[in-house]
């Protein structure tokens, strides 16, 4: 780095997305004091964190207007968490979004408003809309039959679980849905004309009913253990749901494939109704139950 009359700069160019970094002051590492955003990487080390924007919101006009925020399903809808900045057009924020679909609104002065230069937008479920941003390669969910049905839904974890956002366009075939999502575990169902089911297609249906879908993913988990007759995965990735995710048997062995976001996951196997930790790793913690968890680090 340059020293300079304040301090010491550099000049990095960066890529839109989410990146660590440390300060190395004469052979001491440091996390930068004046950002503090930070987290651990998965080997035990503190780094800071800083996110390069992939997109700006732009809102036009409202030059009286004394604050706007913008608010959406990327930050649970907090009403005044990120508030927009004043321009000469009118107020904009640059912002960085992960990969997946996100829905969003302004809010000015109180009053909420659907970006009036973005057309994508999805029902609001109170008859309005919600302006859509899309970030990624979509999924395409397919519904086969169903061809006298009025309308289908598709609804998910992915979505909070909205019943009249996601509506599937009917084919020769049946029904189907391009949807961008993000790398990540999701359950979901469709609506079939208000009626409830599991994706009749996928295999890995949890006995919630709840179908399972992985998007990229980038740990297997494995268990030996020929005589179980029926296993369940359970950890901090699916909010410890003891039947959301059963695990396939591969000859003596049971394996599930997920997707981790770095750093620590607790997580069990459910044996024909016990709760075990792995037997195969030696990395564990202590739980509320004093019947201990196993610990994964995921490196980035």
């Amino acid at each position: 780095m340059t020293r300079t009359d304040s301090g010491w700069i550099a000049p990095v160019k960066l890529s839109a997305g989410k990146h660590w970094y440390k300060f190395i002051v004469d052979a001491n590492w440091i996390t930068d004091p004046a950002n503090s955003l930070n987290e651990n990487d998965g080997d035990g080390n503190i780094n800071s964190v800083f996110f390069k924007p992939n997109t700006s919101f732009h809102l036009d006009g409202f030059t009286n207007a004394k604050r706007v925020y913008v608010t959406g399903s990327f930050n649970n809808w907090r009403e005044k968490d990120i508030e927009l900045k004043r321009s000469p057009a009118g107020w904009h924020l640059p912002l960085y979004l992960a990969e997946g679909t996100h829905t969003y609104k302004f809010i000015v002065d109180g009053n909420w408003y659907a970006d009036p230069a973005n057309p994508d937008k999805l029902p609001d479920g109170h008859g309005a809309h919600n302006s859509v941003l899309r970030f990624g390669r979509p999924h395409l969910f397919k519904l086969d039959g169903f061809l006298n049905a009025q309308r289908v839904v598709l609804s998910g974890s992915f979505n909070g679980w909205k019943e009249d956002e996601l509506f599937l366009a009917k084919t020769a075939n049946g029904w189907e849905l391009p949807y961008v999502i993000g790398p990540g575990n999701y359950e979901y169902k469709f609506i079939v004309d208000k009626q409830w089911m599991s994706d009749p297609a996928n295999s890995i249906t949890g006995d919630n009913g709840n179908s399972f879908l992985v998007i990229q993913p980038n740990y297997t988990f494995t268990l030996e253990m020929a005589n179980a007759k029926k296993v369940y995965l359970a950890g901090d990735f699916n909010n410890w749901d003891p039947k959301s995710i059963p695990m396939k048997r591969e000859g003596d062995r049971w394996i599930y494939h997920v997707h981790l976001a770095p750093g620590k996951h607790r997580y069990k196997f459910i044996v024909d109704g016990k709760w075990i930790k792995d037997p195969a790793n030696k990395l564990w913690e202590e739980n509320e139950f004093d019947t201990g968890n196993s610990v994964l680090w995921i490196e980035r």
